[in-house]
């Protein structure tokens, strides 16, 4: 996980995208609505969720690495060598 999928905003962003999306690929699917709850039903949310977060996920990482590379680029803190 990158230092930008680990900042709030950028999780609240992508999380809203997801589940958008997500319902409605699964409405045009012609899935039931999640009130009737079937695990096997469950089961496919879940991995249609995961799968569009990733993709949504990893668009923002380009799009932030275009406009912004600081957020995503910066060097953290290097470690210590093994070898005096």
């Amino acid at each position: 996980m990158s230092r930008l999928e680990k900042k709030w905003w950028f999780i609240l962003v992508v999380s809203f995208m997801t589940a958008l999306t997500t319902r409605y690929l699964l409405d045009a699917a012609g899935l039931p609505s999640l009130r009737s709850f079937q695990p096997a039903q469950f089961a496919v949310y879940l991995f249609c969720f995961f799968g569009v977060w990733r993709g949504f996920s990893f668009l923002g990482w380009l799009i932030a690495l275009v406009v912004a590379p600081s957020l995503v680029s910066a060097a953290g803190p290097t470690p210590p060598s093994p070898h005096p």
